[in-house]
């Protein structure tokens, strides 16, 4: 049986219109080493049959009941054989040095637990919009701040990444990737390459774009549990417990007062963040909830 040295792991859903295009992008890369492991997190679309068209025998496919992207990337975690994973979203295009780059910095640092790259995020018109790829700042620090690591630019070592697998209730969804950065920040260090390897295109379908209030408390409810949860994150970041925690409200906090309809929530959620961290009243967004709340 063939181990190649990466695996890319891209879970999918009813993406028949665009999945050969981000295939092309991947089997453009310079460096050939490597499997795609296609998994089809439950489409009713004809992605089975557009898949079946194509011959590259790197590509693996496997198709699993539908259980958000979480669940769909352990899933094809489990079936990988590549010294390292890389969890690559459908709807994204893969530069050709992608897999060059990262290569050539393990060569240099050995076998390293996690190493990511830079990126740039490109609008529907093919503008860039942003470009993320000066990282001065350490990535184990900058994560408790906010989530700037596209889930494809993190390729983690196949034993630490079955070892900690996604969270996968559904919950999570959109943020289970953080959470797992945060759960690994506490235990390694994340090595970054300054080059940009891939784009994210954004569109309006994507689901940070599509969240509604009710899924947004359900979901940074469910974060700060498992922060509060994590003995690694507590001991790692004794000081940033209550300032995330305090941080997954206001998130709250704002997305509700851009609402304009639960005034209540709004205020009820302001005082649990007080509770939990007082310095929380000079943050940007405890402030800009105030603001749309008047």
């Amino acid at each position: 049986m063939r181990q190649p040295y990466f695996s890319i792991i891209v879970p999918c859903y009813n993406r028949a219109t665009i999945i050969l295009d981000t295939v092309a992008s991947i089997l453009r890369q310079e460096y050939s080493d490597f499997e795609l492991i296609l998994v089809d997190d439950g489409s009713w679309d004809n992605t089975r049959e557009i898949v079946a068209t194509i011959t590259d025998s790197r590509v693996r496919y496997f198709h699993k009941e539908n259980g958000e992207r979480g669940a769909a990337r352990n899933y094809g975690a489990q079936q990988a054989r590549g010294q390292y994973l890389n969890f690559f979203d459908s709807d994204d295009e893969m530069y050709p040095n992608h897999l060059r780059v990262v290569k050539d910095f393990l060569d240099q640092k050995g076998a390293i637990e996690i190493v990511h790259t830079g990126y740039e995020i490109v609008d529907a018109v093919g503008h860039v919009v942003l470009e993320v790829c000066n990282f001065q700042q350490s990535t184990n620090e900058g994560l408790i701040e906010n989530n700037f690591l596209a889930c494809n630019t993190v390729f983690v070592r196949r034993d630490i990444a079955l070892a900690n697998p996604f969270v996968e209730d559904r919950r999570l969804a959109s943020a289970e990737d953080w959470e797992l950065w945060l759960r690994l920040a506490s235990q390694y260090l994340f090595h970054s390459i300054s080059v940009k390897t891939f784009c994210l295109r954004e569109h309006e379908g994507r689901s940070l774009n599509t969240i509604a209030p009710d899924a947004i408390i359900a979901r940074d409810e469910l974060f700060g549990q498992l922060i509060r949860q994590n003995a690694s994150f507590r001991q790692r970041y004794p000081q940033q417990v209550n300032y995330f925690i305090a941080n997954r409200y206001t998130f709250i906090t704002l997305a509700l007062a851009l609402s304009k309809k639960r005034r209540l929530d709004t205020l009820w959620y302001l005082g649990k963040a007080l509770q939990v961290d007082p310095s929380v009243i000079w943050r940007r967004r405890f402030l800009a909830s105030i603001k749309h709340l008047l």
